[in-house]
């Protein structure tokens, strides 16, 4: 920020412009700093943000495909068996305790 000091004649406007820019800039410079700091910090913040939630929902997807993986093999064991037991129910005619 700057301030252009022409048209400062009276000692009151050279005073006053003094105070601005001794004073009142190097807070509004410090300030401004801080929202520069407090943005990289809140980007930053947002981007690990980001990649967790990346991270978490691969593994909930990965475990869902798990999941189906065994419901298939589940599905496979059930028919091998009922298929088992219905040759077996063929084979000796009766119905009896397996």
């Amino acid at each position: 920020m700057t301030l252009e000091t022409h048209n400062w004649s009276s000692s009151a406007q050279q005073e006053l412009h003094k105070i601005l820019k001794d004073e009142i800039f190097l807070i509004v410079n410090q300030d401004d700093a801080r929202v520069q700091n407090f943005e990289i910090q809140f980007l930053k913040e947002a981007a690990k943000f980001i990649g967790d939630f990346k991270s978490l929902a691969k593994e909930a997807g990965e475990s869902l495909a798990r999941q189906k993986a065994l419901e298939l093999e589940i599905d496979c064991l059930l028919k091998a068996f009922v298929s088992q037991d219905i040759i077996s129910v063929v084979q000796n005619n009766s119905v009896g305790e397996t």
